[in-house]
C-alpha cells in the first residue's frame, strides 16, 4: 500500500499543483464542501436540474483553474493572476444561471444580451477547463462542432444544415438543459459523483487490501496464481474505480512483481494487469461512471444494466483467466507456497465486514431504490462497519481524504462531461446526430457487419485519446444510432461503443492501460500493449456475440433455459479461443490444431444455429480427445521404458 500510494502521489504530481501551507488549506476546505453538497443532494432531494449542474459545475471549474496549471512551465506550487481571474469568472458564469433561471423560466425563455456574453464566457471557460484536465483532444472537436454550427450551408452531403449565429448557439449552449447543462453533466452531478465518493471512501478503509488477499487466498496457490490473482482483484477494484490507470496503478503495483517472481515475462505480467484493470468497467455492481449514463440515457433501472453486463463480463475474465492458466501450464509454473498466502477465513475475519456496504448497495438496487438513495447508503455502511475493527475504522483524517479524493477524481470526469455538453448541444441543433448515422451507414453500405466494423474503428480511434466515460458519451450519441437505425435495440447498441471504448486502453499505438502497466513492469509499452490487446482478444468478440444473440445478456424477460445454453457453448468457445492462441490445450498442439480450434470458436460464437453450435462443440472435443491421447501416449512409452530400463 505505501508503495502504491507514492507512486499515486507521484503520477498526480507530473498533472496537479501541489501545495502546501494556507492555499491547501483552502484546497481541502472547497473540496470538502464539494462532497458535501453533493452528498447533501443526494440524501435530501435534488434542487432544479439547471441549478443542481450550474452548482456542481461552478466547483469544478474552479477547482481545474485552481490545481491545473495552463502550461508545462506554469508555476506548480502556487496560482498566477490569470488562474484567480478564471476562477472568478467561472463562478460569476455558472452561478449567474443559477440567479437567472427563475426570470427565465417566468419569461418562456427570452434572453438578453447579458445572457450572451456571460454564456460565451462558460463556454470558453469550460473549453479551456476540460484542456487544462483531459486534455486537447476534447477541446478541439467542441471547437469543431461549434465551427460546424456556424457553416452548416457550406458542407456538403448529409451533414448540411442552414447554419446558425452566435447568439443561437450560445443560447443553446448555456441557457438550455440541451447543452453545457444536459443531462450528461446531470449524471455527472449525481449518480457519477456520488459513486466516485462512495470508492474513495472504499479505498480508505482498506477495500483494495480485503480484495488482493481474498484474490491471493483463492487463486496464489494454483498454476500461475499470481497472474489470476491480478484478473480476479483488478475485476473487483476497477468495478469501483472506472479507470483502466487508475486500477493499473492501484492493483499492478501488488502483483505485477509477484507474476515476475514466478517467471511470467516482464510484458507479460503488464499485459495480465493491463487486460484486467480495463475490464473491471465492465464488472458489475458498479461499472464506473458509464453504466449510470447509460441507465440515464436510456431510462433503464440501473439494476437491469447490471443484469445485461454480467454475463459477458463473466466471459472476458474467463478469457483472460484461461489464457493465463494454460500459458502457466504450458511452462511448467506453480504458484506461491501456501505458507506465504492468507487464508480466506482469516480475511474475512479481519476484514470481510468491508464487503457490507457493496452488499448493502447491491440489495437495494435489486430492490429498485433510487441509485443515488443506495449510493448515500452505501456511503453510510462504509462508515458504520468500517469502525468494526481498528485497522479499518474511518477516523477524522479518514473522512477527509475521502472527501477530498471524491472531489479530485471527479474533476476530469466532470470536465469531459461539460465538454461533452457542447458537443452534444451542437448535434441536437443541428440534427447532426441523426445525420452522422446516415453517414456511418453509407459508408457501411447498410449492411449490420460493416456498420458493427466501422463503429468499432471509431469507438477505438477516440478512446485513444478520450477517457473512457467521455469516449462512451460521444460514441453512444454519434455511432450508436447507426447501429440501432438497422433494428439493434439501443441497449445492445449502447453495450457495443461501450466495450469499444473501454477497449481502447489497451489497443496499441496509444495504449494508455498498458502504458501504466508497462511503468510498473519494466517492460516496453508496445510489447506490453500487444499482449494486452492478445490477452483481451475476448473482449473484441464478445460485442458482436451479444448483438447476434442477444440472448447472451440478461433482460428482464430472461429466462434461465433461454440464457443457460448460450452461456455454455459461449464458454466453450472462449476456451477455444484461448487454446488456440496459446497452441496448448491438454499438451502443446499442432497447426492443423490450432486452426480447428479456431473454427471451433467461431462456430461456437456465431450463434448461426443450434447445429453450427453442436459443430463448434464437435470439433473442439476432436482436439480435446486428440491432447488426452498424446498425453496417454507418452506417458506409456514413459512407463513401457521404465520397465525396460
Amino acid at each position: 500500500m505505501e508503495k502504491q500510494k507514492k507512486k499515486e502521489d507521484e503520477s498526480n504530481k507530473k498533472k496537479r499543483r501541489q501545495f502546501t501551507g494556507k492555499w491547501k488549506l483552502s484546497l481541502t476546505i472547497i473540496t470538502i464542501l464539494l462532497s458535501g453538497f453533493q452528498l447533501y443532494t443526494a440524501a435530501f432531494g435534488t434542487m432544479s436540474p439547471i441549478i443542481q449542474r450550474s452548482i456542481h459545475l461552478s466547483f469544478i471549474l474552479f477547482l481545474v483553474f485552481m490545481l491545473f496549471p495552463a502550461t508545462k512551465k506554469s508555476a506548480s506550487n502556487r496560482l498566477t493572476i490569470v488562474d484567480g481571474l478564471l476562477m472568478l469568472l467561472s463562478t460569476a458564469s455558472t452561478l449567474y444561471i443559477t440567479f437567472r433561471f427563475p426570470s427565465l423560466v417566468a419569461s418562456g425563455g427570452l434572453h438578453n444580451n447579458v445572457d450572451i456574453v456571460v454564456g460565451a464566457i462558460n463556454i470558453l471557460l469550460v473549453i479551456e477547463a476540460a484542456r487544462r484536465a483531459i486534455g486537447k483532444a476534447l477541446p478541439i472537436l467542441a471547437i469543431v462542432f461549434i465551427v460546424f454550427a456556424f457553416i452548416g450551408r457550406m458542407i456538403p452531403g448529409p451533414l448540411k444544415h442552414s447554419g446558425f449565429d452566435a447568439e443561437r448557439v450560445i443560447q443553446h449552449l448555456y441557457l438550455t438543459t440541451e447543452g453545457i447543462y444536459g443531462q450528461i453533466l446531470g449524471v455527472s452531478s449525481t449518480y457519477i459523483y456520488l459513486f466516485i465518493l462512495f470508492g474513495a471512501f472504499l479505498s480508505v478503509t482498506g477495500m483494495s487490501k480485503l480484495f488482493n488477499d481474498i484474490a491471493l487466498a483463492l487463486a496464489g496457490h494454483t498454476k500461475g496464481g499470481p497472474a489470476k490473482v491480478s484478473v480476479i482483484s483488478s475485476a473487483f477494484m476497477g468495478s469501483i474505480s472506472g479507470s483502466t490507470s487508475a486500477n493499473v496503478v492501484t492493483t499492478g503495483s501488488f502483483t505485477i512483481p509477484l507474476m515476475k517472481k514466478i517467471g511470467f515475462r516482464p510484458h507479460f505480467a503488464g499485459g495480465v494487469e493491463a487486460s484486467a484493470s480495463a475490464g473491471g468497467q465492465i464488472m458489475p455492481p458498479v461499472m464506473g461512471a458509464a453504466a449510470f449514463i447509460m441507465s440515464d440515457a436510456l431510462g433503464i433501472p440501473f439494476v437491469h444494466i447490471l443484469g445485461y453486463a454480467l454475463i459477458p463480463a463473466i466471459l472476458y475474465f474467463a478469457g483472460i483467466l484461461i489464457t493465463v492458466h494454460l500459458r502457466a501450464t504450458k511452462l511448467g509454473m506453480e504458484g506461491l507456497s501456501k505458507d506465504e498466502l492468507p487464508s480466506v477465513w482469516g480475511v474475512l475475519k479481519d476484514y470481510g465486514h468491508l464487503l457490507a456496504p457493496i452488499i448493502g448497495l447491491i440489495y437495494m438496487l435489486i430492490e429498485g431504490y433510487n441509485a443515488m438513495y443506495a449510493g448515500v447508503w452505501g456511503i453510510l455502511l462504509a462508515i458504520i462497519f468500517s469502525s468494526f475493527r481498528k485497522h479499518t475504522r474511518i477516523n477524522v483524517k479518514d473522512l477527509i481524504k475521502a472527501m477530498v479524493d471524491g472531489a479530485l477524481n471527479a474533476i476530469p470526469v466532470a470536465s469531459a462531461c461539460a465538454i461533452i455538453g457542447i458537443i452534444i448541444g451542437v448535434t441536437s441543433l443541428t440534427g447532426a446526430i441523426l445525420a452522422a448515422g446516415a453517414a456511418i451507414l453509407d459508408l457501411s453500405g447498410g449492411f449490420l457487419i460493416t456498420t458493427l466494423l466501422l463503429t468499432m474503428v471509431i469507438c477505438i480511434l477516440i478512446g485513444m485519446e478520450l477517457p473512457t466515460t467521455a469516449n462512451y458519451i460521444l460514441t453512444s450519441a454519434i455511432a450508436a444510432p447507426a447501429i440501432i437505425l438497422l433494428g439493434i435495440e439501443p441497449i445492445y447498441a449502447h453495450f457495443f461503443v461501450f466495450y469499444f471504448g473501454i477497449l481502447s486502453t489497451v489497443t496499441p499505438p496509444v495504449a494508455i492501460g498498458a502504458y501504466a502497466a508497462a511503468g510498473l513492469a519494466g517492460s516496453d509499452p508496445i510489447k506490453t500493449g500487444v499482449t494486452a490487446l492478445r490477452l483481451a482478444i475476448v473482449g473484441f468478440i464478445i460485442p458482436y456475440m451479444f448483438i447476434y444473440s442477444p440472448d447472451l445478456m440478461i433482460s428482464p424477460e430472461s429466462t434461465f433455459m433461454s440464457v443457460a445454453p448460450v452461456f455454455v457453448t459461449a464458454l466453450i468457445g472462449v476456451f477455444a479461443v484461448s487454446a488456440s492462441l496459446e497452441r496448448y490445450l491438454l499438451t502443446h498442439i499442432a497447426i492443423y490444431e490450432q486452426v480447428l480450434l479456431g473454427i471451433s470458436a467461431f462456430l461456437l460464437i456465431s450463434t448461426f444455429s443450434v447445429y453450427t453450435e453442436i459443430a463448434g462443440i464437435v470439433v473442439f472435443l476432436l482436439v480435446l480427445l486428440n491432447s488426452w491421447r498424446k498425453i496417454n501416449s507418452v506417458q506409456s512409452v514413459t512407463e513401457q521404458k521404465a520397465v525396460n530400463g
